[in-house]
């Protein structure tokens, strides 16, 4: 499963990465990412990630084989789920991610 997949999902686990454990927090989903947020987060939606749903636990995989530092998809990766929990300015949380009230529009 991608990143991408999993913020999909209605779920709530400790997200960590399988490398240093640098990345460790909480992450509670569904998310919906605007165009912006889709782009600026590429990298990151598009790593590995294990989901233990009986632990609540998703490991997210920041090593690559094609020869990319996993320092850079580590930051990535950490950018991303860090924004999920509002860690970062209410203008880039709203550039990068959909509102309750736009997603509840749309059904």
């Amino acid at each position: 499963m991608k990143v991408k997949d999993l913020i999909k999902q209605e779920t709530d686990v400790d997200v960590y990465d399988n490398v240093c454990e640098e990345l460790a927090i909480a992450f509670c989903g569904s998310v919906e990412l605007t165009e912006y947020g889709k782009k600026h987060f590429h990298t990151a939606l598009n790593l590995d990630v294990e989901l233990d749903k009986n632990n609540g636990v998703a490991i997210v995989n920041v090593e690559t084989e094609n020869g990319k530092p996993r320092e850079s998809n580590l930051r990535k990766a950490q950018e991303f789920f860090y924004s999920c929990a509002g860690y970062c300015s209410d203008e880039k949380y709203n550039k990068y991610f959909k509102s309750n009230a736009e997603v509840a529009f749309k059904i």
